[in-house]
């Protein structure tokens, strides 16, 4: 489904339902009643959410141990036993070769990796350093890659290197829109609550849960990709990652939370409080930017996105102030949690950084855009403006 503007997403990240496996109604119902569980019997219900992450690396293991399994019953079959039921003999073949098939796709997947411009160490210096600086901090997992994309969000994505999401390429993910729109203090505090979730020190089995329901997806996707054999695998994770996403919605709140708490070592609470409430009014705001009416012909489709998106890339810089200000942070305010909003609301993180009231922020000094990505930072809009027209094109055209 096509996003409503090039850098409008909704204030929370939504959950992506595979259209043939499941409705969302059923999966409102569904988190619904998740959501209830969870507030009346938070440990049952986080033991639930544990169990029903360990289902995905069952499937993954099942193949294998099928093969194994029909192996041996082949093998006894043929050498075992002093009579040699062909029948037997026929449905342990087939079955570990099937087997056998499975295992060898499945160990073959490789996911691709986040799709962004790569920003490297040597032209990116100072985000590298500041990137380093918090990684001590926290003794957090490595980041491997930096990219940067046209969305608003900045995030850790984690890529399996090998079948079971055990050892992962670790790809840290900087919107355009959202380091844009934060100062450099800002963009600093958003990177500690990364980081400093992906740390686990004292979240990990919340965030080890956090972190499966981006990585069962890959598996969906990749279901297309990797030829006869794997479709099996892909067919389960299109029924399961959903269900998975939508049960444990309450958990990925309770990690939001402590990402919060993590960014407290390096900043004050008044600074977090600043950098959650700019960060959730600015993609708020970005959100209800109304979608243009593109024409048909690829000439007029670029000039109306560029037109757009340099635009909305204007006010962030000068950002939102006076009344402005005061009026999308009170429709953020306003804002009640649903079923699917993985961030929980803006209400109840002030409340657990231990505050009653909201201030009005004004960001006077400057995007954190211009210090930490330099000159580069037009080439990098203009190619997320290309990317953007490419990816309507292919759906409109």
């Amino acid at each position: 489904m096509m996003q409503s503007s090039i850098t409008a997403h909704s204030v929370w990240k939504r959950i992506a339902i595979p259209r043939i496996a499941w409705s969302k109604s059923i999966l409102g119902t569904l988190g619904t009643h998740c959501q209830s569980f969870s507030e009346s019997r938070p440990r049952a219900f986080l033991l639930c959410a544990v169990i029903l992450g360990l289902v995905g690396f069952a499937c993954l293991l099942l193949f294998p141990f099928l093969a194994v399994l029909s192996g041996h019953g082949l093998y006894e079959a043929l050498f075992i036993k002093q009579t040699i039921a062909w029948n037997n003999v026929l449905a342990w073949l087939v079955l570990c070769m099937f087997s056998i098939l499975i295992s060898y796709r499945i160990y073959r997947y490789r996911p691709a990796l986040p799709a962004g411009s790569i920003l490297t160490r040597d032209a990116y210096p100072l985000l590298h350093q500041l990137v380093g600086e918090q990684l001590g901090h926290y003794c957090s997992t490595r980041v491997d890659r930096i990219v940067v994309t046209n969305e608003f969000e900045i995030d850790i994505l984690k890529t399996p290197k090998w079948a079971l999401p055990i050892w992962s390429t670790n790809t840290l993910v900087i919107g355009l829109p959202l380091i844009h729109c934060l100062s450099a203090s800002q963009f600093q505090c958003a990177l500690a609550r990364r980081l400093g979730q992906f740390s686990k020190r004292y979240n990990w089995l919340e965030n080890w849960i956090y972190q499966l329901r981006e990585i069962w997806p890959q598996y969906c996707a990749s279901a297309r990709k990797c030829g006869l054999g794997f479709q099996p695998v892909g067919w389960f994770f299109m029924l399961y990652a959903p269900v998975y996403k939508v049960i444990t919605i309450p958990v990925a709140r309770l990690d939001e939370l402590a990402a919060d708490k993590y960014a407290m070592e390096l900043f004050n609470d008044e600074e977090v409080l600043d950098t959650i409430t700019t960060q959730l009014m600015c993609d708020r705001y970005l959100a209800g930017k109304p979608q243009p009416v593109l024409k048909k012909t690829a000439a007029y489709r670029e000039r109306a996105f560029k037109e757009i998106y340099f635009g909305m890339i204007t006010e962030l810089r000068s950002g939102l102030q006076g009344e402005k200000h005061a009026k999308w942070l009170a429709k953020t305010l306003s804002v009640e949690e649903q079923w699917d909003d993985i961030v929980p609301s803006l209400a109840r993180r002030v409340e657990s950084l231990g505050h009653t009231h909201y201030r009005i922020v004004t960001n006077t000094s400057g995007s954190a855009a211009s210090v930490y990505l330099g000159t580069a930072l037009d080439d990098l809009t203009e190619n997320a403006v290309d990317s953007n027209v490419q990816e309507h094109t292919a759906v409109q055209g």
